[in-house]
């Protein structure tokens, strides 16, 4: 009989492979979402890359100019959760090239490009 623990346990065992391997799915994030917007630039942010922190998240944006509104931005999560398949830790936000050069840029002081 399968226990609670035994259910938290696996989901905590499944949640650490992205973890150690994010750059891995991050890659693979952009190659999806470059298939339904064509060309986009991804940052990595937020306290996977602060040290010292363990991370409850894997924070993205990605930025395109084909994202310019919420419906937009929200059909393209649903597409993208739909053909990555995986449950995971990412948190995807989006911007356009305007929305990150107003807001994003002055909030993610730490990031990463992929």
């Amino acid at each position: 009989m399968t226990t609670l623990v035994d259910i938290i346990v696996e989901q905590t065992k499944e949640k650490e492979k992205y973890f150690e391997n994010y750059l891995f799915y991050v890659r693979k994030i952009k190659k999806e979402a470059e298939a339904l917007l064509g060309k986009v630039k991804i940052f990595v942010f937020g306290s996977i890359l602060r040290k010292g922190e363990t991370p409850q998240d894997i924070d993205i944006l990605v930025i395109s100019p084909k994202l310019k509104t919420a419906e937009k931005k929200s059909k393209i999560r649903a597409e993208l959760w739909n053909k990555l398949g995986f449950s995971s830790p990412f948190e995807i936000h989006f911007a356009t090239k305007e929305e990150y050069n107003s807001w994003w840029k002055y909030f993610l002081k730490k990031k990463i490009e992929i």
